[in-house]
Order: C-alpha cells, then sequence, then structure tokens
C-alpha cells in the first residue's frame, strides 16, 4: 500500500467517524426532545415529573437493578468469546475499565439515592 493511499484511508476513516458521531448527536438531540415532549404530556411540568420519580423510586431502581444484571450477563457471555489477553498491560487495561465500569454504576446510584433522600425529606 503506498503513502497516498494509506493517507486516503485514514482520512476516509476519519470522515465516517466525523459523519457517524454528528448523526449520533442528532440522534441524541431528537430523543431528548422527544422524550421533553413526551414528559410535558404526560406530568404537565418537570416538577411533577421528579416528584413522580422521587414517589416511584424503588420501582426505578428495581428496574436499574434488573437492567445492569441483564448487561452484566451480556458482557460476560461475550468475554468467554473474546480471546483472553495475556497476562500484562491489556490484561489490566481492561479489568480497570471493568472496575470503573462498576464504580460509575455504583456513583449513579448512590447519587439517585442522595437526591431522593433529600427530596422525600
Amino acid at each position: 500500500m503506498g503513502e497516498a493511499t494509506k493517507t486516503h484511508f485514514t482520512a476516509r476513516r476519519a470522515v465516517v467517524w466525523l459523519l457517524a458521531s454528528l448523526g449520533m448527536i442528532v440522534l441524541l438531540s431528537i430523543l431528548a426532545v422527544l422524550l421533553g415532549t413526551v414528559i410535558m404530556h404526560f406530568f404537565g411540568s418537570v416538577e411533577q415529573w421528579q416528584q413522580w420519580r422521587v414517589e416511584n423510586y424503588w420501582i426505578l431502581l428495581a428496574w436499574r437493578l434488573c437492567l445492569y444484571t441483564v448487561l452484566v450477563m451480556f458482557w460476560l457471555q461475550l468475554k468467554a468469546r473474546l480471546p483472553r489477553p495475556a497476562p500484562g498491560p491489556a490484561r489490566n487495561r481492561l479489568i480497570r475499565v471493568e472496575v470503573m465500569v462498576v464504580l460509575l454504576v455504583l456513583l449513579i446510584e448512590l447519587s439517585k439515592a442522595a437526591l431522593r433522600w433529600t427530596e422525600a425529606v
């Protein structure tokens, strides 16, 4: 492969990545507007929606825990199919990412619990 071909391939990948990222941003923006519209339709205001969330904390927590369980099961199945990295930096990186994801989920859930307890008081 010549130098010009490598440059063209790299530029093409960058453009594809940029377009995919832009498409994802547009899609997420549309979903955010739709979610806001649905919330306003069913609850009338953001305050009523937040109150509903506080009142239904345990049901929503159970839903999230079920979702986390399904995600963990899928990850473990996927991880079993992947080739095992040799002990060393690659394996350590994977373990660090897994630990960071678990800590992130814990942080999110603890922040939701803290908000629930402060709003309920």
